[in-house]
């Protein structure tokens, strides 16, 4: 079989998810270049959740799962963890330890326990400061916990070892199944999506995105659709199909 040309790395919701007759648009125009172009979802989720998206919605079978904000990655149809990224996130992390040393925080609030890993720590904490999230991460430090914090929505605070974020997991992906920069397109919608666009991947962000991710639109690698969710993946994908191959 020939190799697929174009990886994509995207977001699910409010980016893929949203508007179903859309996904419908984007699903047959994926089964046109099937051959050309490999997708992954990367997620805040897990990937008991995705799968059922995959099975009850018009969403393209995906080759890999980036879910928990770059936490895990599970290939598809199979689920099976990549054991390779865990042995990579796994130094100088305690997920337990993190909840333990963060128990006095009065403003925290842990998400449900199906936001949680053992990789990802998850909290509410409306809207935050910069100077209060930098002193959470200082706190964490000092006491040998190395983590990356990601806040979104100015209300989502995600917890994860040093370095670990759709981005980098994405990265990972890429290397391992062979596309390099240029060839790897991401999608995203959100605060927790901007990691994508920190690695010289073309960037697709969607009509409907927050303030916070439509700042990366200045970079000539990054496309601003004027679609909203799976249609502005689709006008996206077309744009950098159409630029790339000319």
């Amino acid at each position: 079989m020939m190799k697929a040309e174009y990886l994509l790395v995207s977001d699910l919701d409010d980016t893929f998810l949203g508007d179903r007759d859309a996904l419908h648009r984007f699903a047959a125009f994926y089964e046109r270049l099937r051959h050309e172009l490999k997708i992954v979802y990367a997620s805040g989720r897990f990937y008991r959740t995705i799968r059922r998206d995959i099975e009850d919605t018009p969403l393209p079978e995906p080759v890999a799962v980036i879910g928990g904000v770059g936490s895990e990655i599970r290939s598809h149809p199979g689920g099976e963890l990549d054991q390779q990224w865990v042995k990579r996130i796994s130094a100088n992390w305690s997920a337990d330890r993190i909840r333990e040393l963060l128990s006095d925080e009065a403003k925290l609030a842990l998400q449900p326990e199906d936001s949680q890993s053992d990789f990802k720590v998850s909290y509410f904490f409306r809207d935050a400061s910069d100077e209060q999230l930098n002193r959470l991460r200082a706190k964490l430090f000092d006491n040998g916990i190395d983590a990356s914090l990601i806040y979104s929505s100015s209300r989502d605070l995600d917890f994860l070892p040093e370095g670990v974020n759709k981005g980098t997991a994405a990265a990972f992906v890429a290397r391992e199944l062979g596309f390099d920069c240029d060839h790897t397109l991401v999608a995203g919608n959100s605060g927790n999506d901007s990691k994508l666009f920190e690695h010289d991947f073309r960037g697709i962000i969607v009509a409907n995105a927050h303030q916070e991710l439509k700042a990366y639109a200045t970079d000539q690698r990054v496309y601003l659709s004027p679609h909203e969710r799976a249609d502005g993946v689709f006008d996206g994908v077309d744009h950098w199909m159409n630029r790339l191959n000319r």
